[in-house]
């Protein structure tokens, strides 16, 4: 399983502005394929567990994005049978998750990831690669943020054009400028590597229990 918890940057200054049930609806309406949907695990964090490699890469960089969250990603296994809600679940992965949002928290990225130790090298990989899209995505101009976030939705740059209206040029120079293209490549190993990290650390909790 791979589990992502967030924590809110600044939470104790902005008070009673926090909306952590706001938050949390929509991620829930973004990411409805969370094995546990997204609750509140404290005043100021948010968990969901996932399956799915790539689901996780999508949620993890679009919270990173915001520059709003620290971000954590912990992979590993979960007690069975699953509970209903995250706050409830226990296990390695969820204990990876939370290590992995404090350590986040020391970061210029915001992010961690944290793994098992028979995968510790692909996740210390993804680790460096998360960071590494996290930044780059911070630090794009608002331009270039709107038409690579209709880019992911699948749009090509005649339908972004349209909906922008702006000419098809604009939006390949706003998608240049995003480094969209070269992102959208290293989304691809970064997922790989999560799962790569998760593989390794779940087959060697096999071993142990036989």
């Amino acid at each position: 399983m791979y589990a992502l918890t967030v924590d809110r940057r600044r939470s104790r200054s902005e008070g009673a502005e926090l909306d952590m049930a706001g938050a949390r609806d929509r991620l829930n309406q973004r990411h409805p394929e969370a094995v546990l949907p997204w609750s509140i695990s404290a005043g100021d964090e948010l968990q969901a567990l996932f399956e799915d490699p790539q689901t996780v890469v999508t949620a993890a960089l679009e919270l990173a994005e915001t520059g709003r969250w620290h971000v954590g990603i912990g992979l590993g296994p979960v007690e069975t049978p699953l509970p209903e809600t995250v706050a409830e679940a226990t296990g390695p992965c969820l204990v990876l998750a939370r290590d992995a949002v404090e350590a986040a928290k020391k970061l210029t990225s915001r992010t961690a990831v944290r793994a098992l130790r028979p995968g510790a090298r692909a996740a210390r990989d993804a680790d460096a690669l998360l960071a590494l899209l996290s930044v780059m995505r911070q630090r794009r101009t608002d331009a270039a943020r709107e038409a690579s976030r209709y880019a992911d939705q699948g749009m090509t740059q005649e339908q972004i054009s349209q909906v922008l209206g702006i000419d098809q040029s604009s939006v390949s120079r706003r998608l240049r400028t995003a480094l969209w293209y070269e992102e959208s490549e290293a989304r691809t190993v970064l997922v790989d590597l999560l799962g790569r990290a998760h593989e390794r650390g779940m087959d060697a909790e096999a071993k142990l229990v036989s």
